[in-house]
């Protein structure tokens, strides 16, 4: 499933399918992996205006 994170500055990025994303109480968790190491990043819900998820069996757009 694709991920599109539009930020209240304006900004966006982008994930493909091979990155794991979680919604949490904090925000918005993204894993991937890089060879053996595994980077993890946290959006906060604060810099989040919405955020898009697209897949073959699935979209959906959460906003807030």
């Amino acid at each position: 499933m694709k991920t599109l994170i539009h930020f209240v500055d304006g900004q966006r990025t982008e994930f493909d399918d091979e990155a794991e994303v979680k919604m949490t109480p904090l925000g918005v968790e993204v894993r991937e992996r890089d060879g053996e190491e595994t980077v993890r990043v946290l959006f906060p819900w604060a810099r989040i205006d919405k955020v898009e998820q697209r897949g073959r069996e699935v979209a959906a757009i959460y906003s807030y």
